[in-house]
């Protein structure tokens, strides 16, 4: 018997090697792709506004990632305590008399917030307008060698009830309850030197 080449096993292998190929090519873009950092189109726009107004910026406007430590208190005994880094990237910009607080998309869309100036230097007082819970923040910031904001504030009721009650699976109706938030900002655009 002669072993015949057969056209169906050649286009058969054919196609698998270029599958094959293929797939591998597509594997390595991917890989490529996720190392590729994602900056959101507004993030970018601000980055080229502060590159062009950086010398009449005031040092508090520019783009910062939000590091934070959550405790929880009972009574206050501390049941936990979280920190979270990098929990969000935040664009501060000038408007009018005060610095309103952006997302990284360049809205507002959870809340209404800003920096005041405060009579002493390198002092801010934030605040801001939960839009789901109506709840109002205000709290005294400092601004740290120019590169890193840091405040503290308890979570109003409301938006505790609403984001936070989940946290141990705490049932808090005959507990006194608070949860205390602690923020540092780092600045990362502009460089602050």
């Amino acid at each position: 018997m002669k072993n015949r080449f057969e056209p169906k096993s050649a286009l058969l292998y054919l196609i698998l090697s270029l599958f094959i190929i293929i797939l591998s090519g597509c594997t390595q873009l991917l890989k490529q792709q996720t190392a590729i950092p994602f900056e959101p189109p507004a993030t970018l726009n601000y980055k080229k506004y502060f590159t062009s107004h950086k010398a009449t910026l005031n040092p508090i406007e520019g783009i910062w990632t939000e590091y934070v430590v959550g405790t929880l208190y009972d009574n206050g005994t501390v049941v936990k305590r979280e920190e979270i880094p990098k929990r969000a990237s935040w664009i501060i910009i000038k408007n009018k008399n005060e610095y309103q607080i952006l997302n990284e998309y360049g809205e507002q869309n959870k809340y209404i917030a800003s920096f005041k100036p405060a009579r002493e230097k390198d002092t801010y007082i934030f605040n801001a307008y939960y839009l789901k819970s109506k709840d109002r923040v205000k709290a005294e910031a400092k601004l740290v060698d120019g590169h890193r904001i840091e405040m503290a504030y308890e979570a109003p009721q409301g938006m505790f009830d609403q984001n936070y009650i989940e946290i141990e699976n705490l049932n808090h109706s005959d507990k006194q309850l608070t949860l205390l938030w602690q923020f540092n900002w780092l600045k990362i655009f502009p460089n602050p030197n």
